[in-house]
């Protein structure tokens, strides 16, 4: 796009410029040690800092003039814009900094931009960790059609915010609390939580003053949103602009960071992906298996000399044809920046390597994040975490999944850190500590724990980063770097079902809630077996339909039995009853697995069989899969002999001539798996 027209010395007229409010901290802690040292805005997101996405957005978008708020690392910040092509002749907008060095909120921000006076329009208000491909024309242009109306009925043209209540995972929230009065002024609404807020928010003018009055606002959502949806006196409305078929995320923690950079390497964002080169000097360029090579990039390679037929040396009579070979394995979604240096026998899959890297032979690096002037030595391990930069990794060293080694950090020789460590130089003094931990101030570096050589410092995160003795500490966890989502287990067993009710009425009666909650269960049945069948027509991973699955009875607040209830009944429809035996190994080769990921305890193993034996038992028809489903799922150890002999002892198992017959069809494989078992015991003995 091209730069703004300037006027020598007199600022742009404000009606004729489109400005926005840039937030570069994030008022948490989510990403320490590591930003001890750099600002999270400056964290690199496949090798390119996270403000420049942002700024990215913005100047496609139109914006002439960005206010960024710096509280910590301002100086730091400062000095990146002013080398930066944003600050250049031809850059479409003139970025100014604004440095709050007592702001503790966002809420404090906006009050110091509305002292300040800088805003007299609409304008975008975004974090500087947003990486977005979406058209932000579009959105203003809805905004700014809206208008203002005393009183507004919703629908789905309007959009309108009636009520926002945020929702952590843990604890389960099961009730949710409106104003009947909501449903009086609109006669139609819809409950989403299908939906992801990117954080960019479109503001009139208003909107900083509002903070001033209000001077315990400091969280946008949770307290002005709010504010404003419960207010009968501030006469503000709020709405949602739904997008689709467009990229928008917020880097909110570890979790989004890598779900973010595997969403920018597998080209979600694009055009905003590496090949287009953000930033002045990038080199990038796009190969098969999506992997992306800036130049100057050294890959080990082997020299083979063989003999073959062709004019290449001629040695004694004899004709040689040398071969190069790259010794090192380059999997899928591999980002690797410009002065690399990578030896031999070293294999690299879903990660993230940054400028001038140093990786020695015999290396193998899994779903982590190197950044500049790494030195990863030979015979490492690193899988599922990050190296912040200059980061030394002796001889022998495994680095386990979801940990963070910050700047200068040094580790090994003959290390293995555990799962989730965080290690920084930094010394913690008493202020800065937790409570009831011991300070780092005196100490000297754990040689058991680091190495003979090493230098770093444990890094023990904070409960929280609010004051809300309701806050889960298991939500800390899902937040991590290497969580996996799908393997998340709720009890639903001391919750009451999900409800939607009016503070002041009396509760539903039990019949009602009955009804409810069968009409409810029926429709997440319809739902599940309607993912199941996308996932079966468009070939999904396991994987990929165990996360669609989990989120589904997460959203619908239902159990694992439930998911598993509806899951086994798809799956065993899809096979050709004609052609038993060869379709019941060839789908449950596939699909099998994914009904082991909805197991987990034996328990879950004995109620799998059950209602694995009570859909078989529906008709002669669905009684011929028991045996051949049975048998392979034991295969696949999806279910074990000791589930399967408590199965066949128990009453339930044949509490019903129908599920007799289904017991005897198996007995001949239950008599062996007794057999087997006995010769076990009797060769232990």
């Amino acid at each position: 796009m091209p730069p703004p027209s300037k006027t020598s010395g007199k600022n742009l007229e404000a009606e004729s410029i489109l400005q926005a409010v840039v937030l570069a901290d994030s008022f948490n802690e989510r990403f320490r040690p590591i930003t001890l040292d750099t600002p999270r805005c400056l964290l690199p997101l496949c090798n390119t800092p996270l403000i420049e996405y942002t700024l990215e957005l913005l100047a496609v978008a139109g914006v002439q003039a960005v206010y960024l708020f710096c509280r910590e690392h301002s100086e730091t910040i400062k000095n990146y814009i002013k080398k930066s092509k944003w600050s250049r002749s031809y850059s479409p907008i003139k970025i100014i900094t604004i440095v709050t060095p007592e702001a503790r909120s966002v809420g404090d921000a906006l009050r110091e931009l509305d002292a300040k006076q800088l805003i007299d329009s609409d304008f975008i208000l975004i974090s500087g960790d947003v990486v977005s491909n979406i058209q932000l024309e579009k959105v203003l242009d809805a905004h700014r059609s809206l208008g203002e109306s005393p009183i507004f009925v919703l629908d789905t043209k309007t959009n309108e915010c009636v009520h926002c209540e945020s929702v952590e995972l843990y604890p389960r929230k099961r009730r949710m609390t409106m104003d009947m009065e909501v449903f009086k002024k609109h006669a139609d609404v819809q409950i989403r939580n299908d939906l992801i807020d990117c954080q960019i928010d479109i503001c009139s003018v208003e909107v900083p003053a509002l903070f001033t009055e209000n001077f315990d606002y400091q969280d946008i959502r949770n307290d002005f949103v709010h504010g404003i949806l419960t207010s009968d006196l501030l006469g503000k409305t709020i709405y949602c602009h739904l997008v689709k078929d467009v990229y928008a995320a917020r880097v909110r923690n570890l979790h989004t960071y890598n779900a973010i950079s595997k969403d920018v390497l597998s080209r979600w964002t694009y055009p905003i992906v590496p090949d287009s080169n953000l930033q002045e000097g990038d080199s990038y360029e796009f190969m098969r298996g999506h992997i992306y090579k800036e130049k100057d990039v050294s890959l080990s390679r082997l020299i083979y000399v063989s003999i073959f037929e062709g004019l290449i040396i001629y040695v004694n009579n004899t004709y040689f044809f040398i071969i190069s070979i790259r010794s090192c394995s380059l999997g899928e979604k591999v980002l690797i920046g410009a002065g690399t240096e990578i030896a031999e026998n070293v294999k690299i899959t879903n990660s993230v390597i940054g400028r001038r890297v140093t990786i020695g032979p015999n290396v193998e690096i899994d779903g982590a994040y190197i950044w500049d002037d790494v030195k990863i030595k030979s015979n490492c391990f690193i899988f599922r975490s990050i190296l912040a930069n200059n980061v030394v990794l002796e001889e022998n060293v495994i680095v386990k999944r979801g940990c963070l080694l910050s700047y200068d950090v040094v580790i090994g020789p003959n290390v293995t850190l555990e799962p989730y460590t965080k290690l920084t130089k930094h010394k913690k003094t008493s202020e800065s500590d937790n409570e009831g931990e011991e300070s780092n101030e005196n100490k000297a570096y754990d040689s058991t724990l680091i190495g003979e050589h090493g230098q770093g410092y444990i890094w023990s995160d904070k409960v929280s980063d609010t004051d809300d003795d309701e806050f889960d500490t298991k939500n800390i966890q899902i937040a991590g770097l290497a969580h996996d989502i799908s393997n998340i287990s709720l009890t639903d067993s001391d919750s009451p079902p999900s409800v939607i009710y009016e503070s002041s009425s009396d509760e539903l009666s039990d019949s009602g809630e009955s009804t409810t909650e069968e009409e409810s269960l029926k429709e997440f049945f319809k739902e599940v077996s309607q993912t199941l069948e996308r996932a079966f027509l468009d070939g999904h991973a396991v994987e990929i339909a165990s996360l669609e699955l989990n989120t589904l009875r997460m959203a619908s607040n239902t159990t694992f039995h439930d998911l598993r209830v509806g899951v086994i009944p798809t799956i065993l429809g899809q096979i050709d009853i004609e052609n038993l035996l060869t379709s019941a190994e060839e789908i449950l080769e596939q699909w099998g697995p994914l009904i082991g990921k909805l197991i987990h305890s034996r328990q879950d193993q004995i109620d799998t069989l059950y209602i694995l034996q009570d859909h078989c038992a529906i008709t002669q028809h669905h009684a011929k899969l028991f045996a051949p489903t049975l048998k392979k799922l034991y295969l696949l150890d999806v279910l074990d002999e000791d589930a399967i002999l408590e199965w066949n002892s128990s009453e339930l198992a044949d509490n019903d001539s129908s599920k007799s017959s289904i017991r005897k069809k198996v007995a001949p494989f239950v008599k062996w798996l007794e057999e087997a078992e006995v010769e076990d015991s009797d060769s232990d003995d």
